[in-house]
This record gives structure tokens, C-alpha cells and sequence, in this order.
């Protein structure tokens, strides 16, 4: 038999993911904001078995996913894979006997993605003091904080959440690392080390900004070299100087020094790049692409384009007309590049949609004017201005 999911929208997370936000709530993943509890509150095992998740549960099996989950709805309403398909692809038989048993299976996850804490090192453009704790000074400028503090940490004492994880866990297949960013995190290299002493062999992933190896005496690459399965996104907008004010405290050439070892170090980690396509950027995704390409870093279908949501003033949506007839012409072009490089069809079809998306709605006024506001307002903040973004 196979999915029924196409109409309902069924979604397989609730059952075998577990996501824990830098507030310490549990939420069915990243991309939404159906909250299960607060770790602040109780245990992880509590929530996993509470009403407010086992509610939900039975929703996404009697109707499927609703407007919350719409991250994942709008990419696949463009043509676009969500991580509800890609979860979905990942784990086909675990999603089959959840359908097969209408959702009354005592699962345990196996998929974790453990935000531990907003700690970060760059103040990209596009994201905000929530997800990086060094935009809080201007943050607070902007009268946009997330909290009190620079540093938001989902509890007061991390290793719990750890402890309490592994031990409902018990056998993990994969686990996803973000941030802030995870490389700078203490509680990233203790689950480390706590899964190399249990033997298991989960599938590591990342989307990290690169710009570190090594914390303190600990560095990521001997640890990688123990895993067998090892992906990084790398979370890179632009090329050199555009990359740098775009992505505000990166240096260029230490990110891509750190690529190149970790090619030469540790082979076997797989590589990619995972551009934020926004307005910054859209119209430059090819010469991104093709740069990686062409330095030998990543092949040529080794790029994850993630979809920029909010703030919606830099959701592509909100380009001008003529922006989005340049960017949609600039990516035709990438796209007759990428078929002589013999790029596969899930690449082809990606980039596809993003002209699709870009295009399904007509900007809206308001936010266009928003934009221009918080981009001069940044930049007098930072005192830089970057007159080569057309």
C-alpha cells in the first residue's frame, strides 16, 4: 500500500521527531508553532506522552496539517520538497506503519533537533536576536529583542535536556544540529561525545555557518572522523564581499579555508551549500552556485535552497516587477548551466521553483517599503552601505 498522504497533508514528525526551540519548548518542528510544552516545566518524556501532542497526533491522521505547518505547504504548493516530504522520503516504512495503525503506535524518536541556544557569531541580515545571540545589541536599538539577555538558553541546565532526550530516544538515527550556531556550543560536543560512547551511528547534520572548527581543546573534526554519516549545510548567502555584509561578521576566506580542510580531513562528511534565498539574493543564486561548483568544494546538485519566510519584507514574493523578471532571467540562465553540467532533476526542478514562488504573488506595497526603511536603518546602525545590491 502506499502513502495516503497527498490529500491530507499527513505529516509523520509528531511521531518520530522531537524539536526543542532555544526557549525549551517542544514544538512539532522548527517551521512551526504547534507547541507541545515547555521543558521548563516538565520532562521530556512527559511531553512526549501528554495530551497536547497526542491531540495533535490524531488531527494530522483524521485531517492533516493545518495553516501552522504553512512553511512546508507553500514550498509544496511552488514545487518545492518541505521537510514533511523529505521526512517522508527519509523514513518511508516508520511513516507507512504510523498510517497503516492510524496513529496509535507507541513510537520513540529517532529524529532530534535540539536548539540548545541562540549563541551565534554573525548577525546575518535576515535573521534576528531569537536565532543569534550577538544581534542583541542592535536589537535593542531596534526595539526587537528576544529576551533580556544576548544569550537565550532553552534551560538552565542544558545537560539535562541531554540526559533526558538519550535516555526516551534510545536508539537515534539522526540528528540535526542549527542555531544559533552549533559549532560555538558546549552541549553540541557533549552529545557528541555521549553518542560515540554509546556506539551509536545516527546520521549527523548540520547547518552551520563554518566559520569555526574548534572549541576550546575540542575539535569537531576528530569527532566527525568517528561518524560514518556526516552532512553539513553551510549557510553562505553570497560571494566575498556581498557574502560578508550580508552575513554580517563572516570572513570570506576563513570559511572557505575551513571547507577545504575539512575535504582534505575528514573526506567522507558530505558537503553542501544552503543559501537563504531572499531579496539579497535571488537574482545571484547561479554565481553562488557555480562558485562552489567551480573551486572544487561541492558538486553540482550539492545546493539546498531554503525558502526565506520572514522577515516577509525579504521574502522574494515582495520584489518588484522588474527585480523578479531580472532574477527570473538571471536563474533561465543558471538553469541551461546547470543542464550542461548535467545537473540531476530534483536540482532542476528546485531552482524551477523558485521562479514559481517568486512569482505567485504580487508584492505588496507596504512591505516593499518596509524594506527599504529597515535596510537604511541597519546600515546607519552598522555604518556601511552596499550600493552593488540591485
Amino acid at each position: 500500500m502506499g502513502y495516503q498522504y497527498s490529500d491530507q497533508k499527513f505529516c509523520p514528525m509528531p511521531w518520530l521527531h522531537l524539536h526543542v526551540d532555544t526557549q525549551g519548548l517542544i514544538k512539532a518542528c522548527c517551521s512551526t508553532s504547534v507547541t507541545f510544552g515547555n521543558l521548563n516545566k516538565d520532562s521530556v518524556s512527559e511531553i512526549w506522552q501528554s495530551k497536547s501532542i497526542n491531540d495533535f497526533r490524531q488531527q494530522v491522521i483524521k485531517s492533516g496539517v493545518d495553516k501552522r505547518c504553512a512553511a512546508c505547504l507553500n514550498r509544496e504548493a511552488s514545487g518545492k520538497s518541505s521537510m514533511r516530504t523529505e521526512t517522508l522520503a527519509r523514513y518511508p516504512d516508520l511513516s507507512q506503519s504510523i498510517l497503516d495503525n492510524e496513529g496509535k503506535v507507541d513510537t520513540k524518536p529517532v529524529y532530534l533537533d535540539l536548539r540548545f541556544s541562540n549563541l551565534c557569531n554573525l548577525r546575518c541580515r535576515t535573521c534576528w536576536h531569537g536565532a543569534s545571540s550577538s544581534w542583541f545589541k542592535e536589537a535593542k536599538a531596534l526595539k526587537n529583542t528576544a529576551a533580556d539577555q544576548a544569550i537565550i538558553r532553552a534551560t538552565e541546565n542544558n545537560s539535562e535536556i541531554i540526559q533526558g532526550v538519550l535516555q526516551l530516544a534510545e536508539e537515534v538515527e539522526e540528528v540535526y544540529f542549527a542555531g544559533g550556531e552549533p559549532l560555538m556550543m558546549e552541549e553540541h560536543y557533549q552529545l557528541l561525545d555521549l553518542l560515540c560512547q554509546s556506539g551509536q551511528q545516527p546520521l549527523l547534520r548540520y547547518n552551520t555557518n563554518l566559520s569555526i572548527l574548534k572549541l576550546k581543546n575540542q575539535h569537531v573534526l576528530e569527532f566527525w572522523k568517528e561518524f560514518k554519516k556526516v552532512q553539513l549545510s553551510v549557510s553562505v548567502d553570497e560571494i566575498e564581499e556581498r557574502g560578508e555584509y550580508v552575513r554580517k561578521g563572516l570572513k570570506w576566506e576563513v570559511l572557505v579555508d575551513n571547507m577545504r580542510q575539512i575535504k582534505k580531513e575528514c573526506p567522507h562528511v558530505k558537503l553542501e551549500i544552503a543559501p537563504t534565498v531572499s531579496v539579497f539574493n535571488v537574482g545571484r543564486l547561479g554565481l553562488l552556485h557555480r562558485y562552489f561548483v567551480e573551486k572544487e568544494l561541492i558538486s553540482v546538485n550539492d545546493i539546498y535552497l531554503n525558502m526565506l519566510d520572514r522577515p516577509f519584507y525579504y521574502n522574494i514574493v515582495n520584489l518588484s516587477d522588474r527585480e523578479k523578471q531580472s532574477a527570473t532571467s538571471e536563474i533561465r540562465a543558471h538553469l541551461d548551466w546547470l543542464r550542461e553540467n548535467q545537473a540531476n532533476e530534483i536540482m532542476m526542478n528546485e531552482f524551477e521553483s523558485i521562479i514559481s514562488y517568486m512569482n505567485s504573488r504580487t508584492a505588496s506595497e507596504k512591505q516593499m517599503n518596509k524594506r527599504v526603511e529597515a535596510d537604511a536603518l541597519l546600515d546607519k546602525i552598522r555604518g556601511e552601505k552596499f550600493p552593488l545590491i540591485e
